[in-house]
């Protein structure tokens, strides 16, 4: 198993490569970003001190890769709008002119628009969730080679994903940042990770901490809990596993988090990679963390329906979110009684039956399963049902089914296929009212205050605007 490390500073690749990193990652945020889309997660999913801030700093740290013979991938993970496009494809091509192995990426736009740009190699994101064959299948002809897949996705499934898909190289998360929500369909931003301070002692004093929302304590999707769930999740009994099933790379999160940290994860999986049993790497995880082992997967995996409660849901089929435990038990019930939903139990349907299927991010099974029931509907039936899907490997299959076999039913892309920001959170931002002058700790433990700004024109528009609508990416839908 070869590891994937992220990287920060170009005087940190050396200690990376002699602590058992086989390939580097890092994050790119520059002034024109920043002035135009803020200085938070929006350009990578990752602030501050995870992004380089200039190309001279990037090219640095490719030249010290390219000395340790370590590939070094650029992370433009996050989704994007046609007004983005442009700096982004001239970032990449001149990663490549510096020597940079490839991008990562999520965004259907950006993955269009490199075609033919740059010969970068594309490594599929986490934040895409390649959940089902039919996904990875459509994003393997847009020019992606490799994938990382999703927390949720076990040894067995990674082995069924892998055969559907012949030649695709895999990664998966081994260490740190296990989201508690499968993130690819999150909607948050994450910039705001500062602790709160009880004294406001030296408050008039401190410097201000320009933020859109002062309210949260730390990740946005985590509220007012200030860590994660586990410190220090981790792969390392699985990784083995993994590795049987064609999986070759373990990959460490963690972009932006201290060297020491980073170090000390890829140093443990490396001696843990050596130990004969499980009950071993246990033992040694408990010894390095000082705490019981905390497992990515096994009976800690994440579940493939974690996806952040809605309070007050658009109204709307493409505006509906989908995805919670009560949403996905709601599709089945849909699913297992859609002819007499539509009146198909013994008796005519009348011309004016209208039925909406709400369909959630879908496994390969389940896909299958609705495909099969979709072809059991007579066509006066099929006209009067509209489905609102929200995975790509859904969405282009049914289109297919709807274009080649003439099918009658009409398709529209839900929220999570959408990729558009949460409103309500939007709208918070945009409220100074709601957004008051608050005391916190620094990263480094420094008092600031955080205070309100108004967003950027450009930035509100981008919050507005459907990745998945936006021209460069519906050029893409169309080749598929």
């Amino acid at each position: 198993m070869r590891y994937a490390v992220p990287v920060n500073a170009a005087n940190e690749v050396s200690a990376l490569a002699q602590a058992g990193a086989d390939e580097l990652y890092c994050g790119y945020q520059d002034k024109w970003w920043i002035e135009r889309y803020g200085n938070h997660d929006s350009a990578s999913r990752r602030q501050g001190r995870a992004n380089f801030a200039t190309l001279e700093e990037l090219a640095r740290c490719v030249d010290a890769s390219r000395v340790h013979g370590l590939p070094i991938w650029l992370a433009l993970n996050s989704r994007y709008t046609e007004p983005q496009l442009d700096h982004l494809v001239t970032l990449c091509q001149c990663f490549e002119d510096m020597g940079g192995t490839g991008v990562i990426l999520s965004d259907l736009g950006l993955l269009w628009r490199l075609h033919g740009a740059t010969s970068l190699r594309r490594c599929l994101s986490l934040l895409a969730v390649a959940q089902n064959g039919a996904t990875l299948k459509a994003y393997r002809q847009l020019g992606i080679t490799r994938a990382v897949l999703p927390r949720f996705v076990g040894p067995d499934e990674a082995d069924a994903l892998l055969r559907a898909v012949p030649g695709m190289e895999a990664e998966v998360m081994a260490f740190f940042d296990k989201c508690p929500w499968v993130d690819g369909y999150c909607r948050h931003r994450h910039g705001v990770t500062y602790a709160p301070r009880v004294v406001a002692e030296g408050e008039d004093d401190a410097p201000p901490l320009y933020t859109f929302d002062t309210t949260y304590q730390t990740h946005a999707c985590l509220g007012r809990a200030c860590t994660y769930l586990e410190p220090y999740p981790c792969a390392a009994c699985f990784l083995p596993r993994f590795e049987r099933v064609g999986v070759g790379l373990a990959k460490l999160g963690g972009r932006g988090r201290p060297l020491d940290e980073r170090l000390r994860a890829v140093r443990f999986l490396r001696a843990a990679q050596a130990l004969p049993s499980d009950g071993e790497r246990a033992r040694l995880y408990e010894q390095t963390f000082s705490q019981s082992c905390a497992c990515y997967y096994g009976r800690a995996i994440q579940s493939r329906r974690a996806i952040e409660p809605v309070e007050r849901p658009s109204m709307g089929c493409a505006g509906t979110v989908l995805g919670s435990q009560a949403d996905y038990a709601a599709y089945q019930v849909g699913r297992a009684h859609l002819l007499e939903e539509i009146g198909l139990a013994g008796e005519t349907p009348s011309n004016d039956a209208k039925v909406t299927l709400l369909v959630p991010p879908l496994a390969d099974q389940e896909l299958s399963e609705l495909c099969e029931a979709l072809v059991s509907l007579p066509e006066r039936s099929m006209a009067g049902l509209h489905l609102c899907v929200n995975d790509l490997g859904t969405f282009l299959t049914l289109e297919c089914m709807r274009r080649q076999q003439g099918c009658a039913f009409s398709l529209a892309p839900g929220t999570l296929l959408l990729r558009v920001d949460d409103p309500d959170e939007v709208r918070h931002c945009l409220s100074a009212q709601g957004n008051p002058p608050k005391a916190v700790w620094g990263p480094n433990g420094e008092p600031r205050v955080l205070t309100y700004r108004t967003p950027p024109e450009e930035l509100v528009a981008h919050w507005n605007r459907p990745s998945f609508m936006e021209p460069s990416a519906q050029e893409a839908l169309a080749a598929l």
